[in-house]
């Protein structure tokens, strides 16, 4: 029996590039004649009306979402509803720009033939965006490594097998960021190197805004961890002002050791660093607290909130 494996692939505004890649995918998994293949759209409410040419080689369904919601959450819809209504053996989830390339796909396919319980992730290992880019996504990975403990290097362009695709959906987390929430939930992965293409038509809608509430996003995942690395950073604090704040004190109560004038000044500034460390902790409690308070959003449950139409090409 061949293996069924469907492409989901995210789309505002961007039918050029998507009939070039779906043309280019259907040459590169020509080879493949152990699988068959079908592609679902997710419409993220697109302006304009998608006029898509399919290959023969596909079959193809979209689905428009009643609202643009962005990348992350339609790819976590998509995931949804192929979980439902999609019986598959693998889902591939890659970008429609050109910047995903369709032999880094075959060689997703190739890897998950020697690692078919694990998520492969394509780690890019080279990109051609400009320093201004690469300066802020060293910056953006060293943030991430130094309030989460974890390594991140690789976005959304994935194959996951169908039976860690089961629980993926359940996980609130890839609401906001894919590659974010599968490494707080923990569930098997590795990474093949890949190199990121060049976009096939327009410009990239992704500005340094969208590129940094992005980067945020993945690190929002991990809010239990932060609040935690905060507050011992803050109690370090209020540890180190207080020290400071009575060695000076013992100093000038209990010895005839001449204290400098400037040792108020010191005082004063340990002071408000006792007192901003203070105020910290008790944010990241709140914070934190907050957090769990809320209704947590879990795709395999409430996806239905965004969908609309159906359409088979």
């Amino acid at each position: 029996m061949k293996e069924k494996v469907i492409i989901l692939i995210p789309v505002f505004n961007d039918e050029e590039s998507l009939n070039k890649l779906l043309g280019e995918l259907a040459i590169s998994f020509g080879k493949f004649t152990g699988s068959t293949f079908s592609v679902l759209v997710i419409d993220d409410s697109s302006t304009d009306k998608l006029h898509i040419v399919t290959p023969p080689f596909f079959s193809l369904q979209v689905l428009h979402l009643l609202r643009n919601i962005g990348h992350q959450k339609s790819i976590a819809v998509g995931l949804a509803y192929i979980k439902e209504n999609l019986p598959c053996d693998k889902v591939l989830v890659m970008d429609s720009d050109g910047e995903d390339r369709p032999e880094d796909a075959a060689a997703l396919l190739i890897s998950s033939q020697t690692n078919p319980n694990r998520i492969i992730f394509a780690q890019r290992k080279s990109r051609k965006e400009g320093r201004s880019f690469r300066i802020f996504y060293s910056l953006y990975k060293f943030a991430f490594r130094l309030l989460t403990g974890k390594r991140i290097s690789f976005g959304n362009f994935l194959l996951m097998p169908s039976p860690l695709l089961d629980k993926v959906v359940y996980y609130s987390e890839i609401w906001n960021h894919i590659a974010g929430g599968i490494l707080k939930a923990g569930l098997p992965y590795t990474s093949i190197l890949t190199h990121r293409g060049q976009r096939y038509a327009g410009n990239s809608r992704m500005s340094f805004n969208n590129l940094l509430i992005h980067g945020l996003g993945a690190i929002a995942v991990f809010i239990e961890v932060i609040a935690s690395r905060l507050l011992v950073f803050s109690l370090i604090l209020i540890g180190i002002s207080l020290l400071a704040i009575l060695v000076l004190i013992g100093i000038r109560a209990f010895t005839d050791l001449a204290i400098p004038g400037w040792t108020s000044t010191v005082a004063s500034a340990m002071l408000i660093v006792l007192l901003q460390s203070f105020l910290l902790s008790l944010f990241t409690i709140f914070l934190f607290l907050s957090s769990q308070s809320q209704r947590k959003f879990i795709p395999a449950h409430h996806y239905k909130d965004y969908t609309g139409a159906i359409e088979t090409i």
